[in-house]
């Protein structure tokens, strides 16, 4: 793996966060399954079958995460990144992607593999990049008064009943 070639560390946390699960990824019209084989990731073109994951996003905003126009955050909110998985399992995507976009600023492999992405000639060229067009930060909205009820009633409200 080319993220391990210039930082173990950083191969290993990626490797203990998506631990044994499968994910399909489709960017543009392509999609492929990958997982961890032991220490390697396996990537292969996808098929029908059972995923942990599954995200979906185009070029330009994979590029735009590449150059820090958009954070991963950012782009699931713009809807240009596409996620369906479990609460813990989309937390983990999130940390995946941040754990190779922060490994590629300093693995010369991973910068390679960016370039060649870019200068694919057959894909589109670079559009202007696009950065997020949320301008505050999002915040879960609060409960309702009468919900904020029936949870403190029901004891599910952490950090005793604040909502």
């Amino acid at each position: 793996m080319r993220l391990g070639a210039a930082d173990a560390s950083a191969a290993a946390r990626l490797r203990e966060t998506v631990g044994d699960r499968r994910a399909r990824i489709r960017l543009d019209d392509e999609s492929v399954h990958v997982c961890f084989r032991g220490a390697e990731l396996e990537v292969r073109k996808a098929r029908r079958g059972k995923v942990d994951g599954e995200g979906a996003t185009d070029r330009q905003t994979v590029l735009d995460l590449l150059d820090g126009w958009i954070e991963v955050k950012d782009a699931i909110l713009d809807g240009r990144l596409d996620v369906h998985a479990s609460p813990e399992d989309v937390h983990r995507i999130f940390v995946a992607i941040e754990i190779v976009i922060d490994g590629s600023a300093r693995a010369p492999a991973l910068q390679a593999l960016a370039r060649d992405f870019r200068r694919d000639p057959c894909r589109e060229a670079r559009a202007r990049p696009r950065a997020a067009t949320r301008r505050t930060p999002w915040f879960p909205p609060r409960a309702e008064p009468d919900e904020a009820e029936m949870l403190t009633r029901l004891d599910l409200l952490p950090d005793g009943g604040e909502n």
